[in-house]
């Protein structure tokens, strides 16, 4: 997975020191939720894969500890979260406290997710290597060398590979052709392929 979004915006999230409170977690009673700045650059985010770097602000969802007893806390960059667990992100945001204004600004992308509950599976797109993949919405194949969105499910505070659909079926599958912005946050394109996928997903 190639979450471009942090290669070109690195510094998008100010350190500690630099103005922004982040000093203290934003969170309430009723909402477990976390936002809080990173004290290491040990922890990667669930939903790129990469590492979170120290002093930024990372966006913490916990859970019942699923092995075991207490919480366990699933670590995300925030428009990552945004993207993928949109209901957590959101319940995050709702609990107030001193944020930067960028993390509001992925409000819009979460509100998505929420209203499309399948739309936080699609994990960027990808050109099949094979003719031997079926779409998981019309269950025919895809053809070697055609775009395809891959898919995964949130299985135990992780996403695991869960296939692939056609361009053409994102909107049925999905119920939105709102795509091509969420797949390049996951996907490095060049123009030429993302002009190619915005085409092929209003086919």
């Amino acid at each position: 997975m190639a979450c471009t979004f942090f290669e070109t915006q690195a510094n998008l999230y100010a350190p500690a020191g630099t103005g922004l409170d982040l000093g203290s977690p934003s969170r309430r009673t009723d909402v477990p939720h976390v936002f809080e700045p990173a004290p290491t650059g040990r922890a990667k985010c669930r939903g790129c894969g990469r590492a979170i770097a120290k002093d930024t602000l990372r966006f913490g969802e916990r859970l019942p500890n699923p092995y075991g007893e207490g919480e366990a806390t699933h670590w995300f960059h925030p428009p990552c979260a945004a993207h993928k667990r949109p209901e957590a992100f959101l319940e995050g945001l709702e609990a107030g406290g001193s944020l930067p204004p960028e993390v509001e600004s992925f409000r819009p992308i979460a509100d998505l997710g929420a209203a499309h509950p399948r739309l936080p599976r699609v994990d960027g797109a990808s050109r099949a290597p094979t003719g031997r993949a079926r779409c998981r919405h019309c269950r025919e194949m895809i053809p070697k060398d055609a775009w395809r969105i891959g898919l995964v499910f949130w299985d135990e505070g992780r996403f695991m590979p869960s296939g692939f659909i056609h361009l053409a079926c994102a909107g049925e599958y999905l119920g939105t052709v709102d795509l091509l912005d969420r797949i390049r946050f996951f996907t490095e394109l060049t123009d030429a392929d993302a002009a190619e996928i915005a085409a092929g997903l209003e086919a």
